[in-house]
């Protein structure tokens, strides 16, 4: 028999069916103890196949699982956890791929009336894994910071990290550092799959590598039983086709839709470059059209800075630029970035504080895909998708 270890002190869980296929979607029923997150993950002895974040209200939440299609047949334990809890509730789930053979597939086809996975064999699943902060407001995601570069070492206090999410509307945080090369982002106000930049710079310009850091455990079992899966053919044949009924209607995740609002607060200018004559470069743009924003040259580096109610800016704070959602640092490539592909310039006034750092004012470009069209992100940024709960 198969023994798993499940605590009323972790988090627990339920599944929508007793067996899926390779391709659908499992839905799965957390409960747990405290905590505004929860992770599920699904893995083998070789790794993470599927995970994904549910969002908990009171205790409770329901998350769905996309499985995907070159998946294995055979056991996978499920496990589900908190951030903050020591114990995971684990569950194994089995997976049966119809449609291709797998060189991993661990399964006993049986015919028979009813469909009934059966463990065979005895499967060691670990039970602890690191305590970590509790998730109260938002999401929260953790990435590392190579703090040791070209023979220099900078500590936490001398690195200010950012996340934004790429897009038409403005979603920038700023991290606060754990130590000197782990740092925390308290996301909010973002949800389902997004692409996700992040980056870090030194207070003297120097950019160091950045890598999210997944929260998921892939706590992986050191083994997991053989399936003896009875089966009905005509179950299993329309699950199938619906399944791939399912997956060739579906549609990729659509770009964020326009939206200048900041903090609940429209930009005090903004330019639609359709209304004006089509200039080449940016360079170009904020000459002839843009008379709030003015360039300087700050150790050695050219910046752009946005005007306060007097035409002045003394340089003292920075103003934060963006494209797409994307922080800029390099701003010759942006002064030099093809205008055309510019939709909005907006420019938000004031003093914004975003983490350790002040800013004077926000310079943001939108372009016409929301998605940094021909504009790769800079050295040691990183770039990925994220699912937020």
């Amino acid at each position: 028999m198969l023994v798993l270890a499940l605590s009323t002190l972790a988090a627990n869980v339920e599944t929508d069916r007793t067996w899926y296929l390779a391709g659908e979607e499992l839905r799965v029923r957390i409960t747990a103890g405290s905590g505004a997150i929860a992770y599920a993950e699904l893995c083998d002895t070789e790794g993470l196949a599927a995970g994904i974040a549910v969002r908990l209200e009171e205790g409770e939440g329901t998350g769905v699982m996309s499985l995907p299609r070159e998946l294995h047949s055979g056991y996978y334990v499920l496990s589900v956890y908190t951030r903050h809890e020591t114990l995971v509730a684990h569950q194994l789930v089995a997976v049966i791929n119809p449609l291709r053979k797998h060189a991993a597939d661990d399964i006993e086809w049986v015919a028979s009336d009813a469909c009934r996975p059966l463990a065979v064999g005895a499967a060691e699943v670990v039970s602890e894994k690191d305590a970590d902060i509790p998730e109260t407001e938002g999401h929260v995601i953790k990435a590392h910071i190579s703090n040791h570069y070209d023979g220099l070492t900078f500590s936490g206090d001398e690195i200010r990290a950012s996340l934004s999410v790429v897009g038409k509307q403005l979603h920038y945080f700023e991290g606060w550092t754990q130590n000197d090369s782990v740092v925390l982002f308290n996301t909010y106000g973002v949800h389902g799959r997004q692409r996700v930049v992040l980056s870090a710079v030194t207070t003297t310009g120097v950019r160091l590598p950045i890598e999210m850091q997944t929260p998921f455990a892939t706590l992986l079992p050191k083994k997991i039983p053989h399936l003896v899966f009875h089966y009905q053919r005509q179950e299993v044949e329309t699950r199938s086709l619906a399944m791939q009924r399912r997956q060739a209607t579906h549609e990729p995740d659509q770009p964020t839709v326009y939206d200048a609002t900041l903090f609940g607060r429209k930009p005090d200018i903004s330019y639609n470059l359709d209304e004006y004559r089509q200039f080449l470069t940016i360079r170009e743009v904020l000459t002839e059209y843009v008379t709030d924003v003015t360039k300087k040259t700050v150790q050695g580096a050219t910046r752009l800075f946005v005007l306060g109610e007097n035409g002045h800016n003394d340089g003292i704070w920075p103003t934060l630029v963006l494209i797409d959602g994307m922080p800029v640092t390099d701003t010759e490539r942006l002064l030099s970035y093809d205008a055309r592909r510019v939709h909005y310039i907006n420019i938000y006034s004031g003093q914004y504080t975003f983490g350790h750092t002040v800013y004077h004012g926000i310079l943001s470009f939108v372009t016409r895909s929301g998605a940094l069209t021909n504009y790769p992100t800079e050295e040691h940024m990183q770039y990925v998708e994220y699912v937020f709960p």
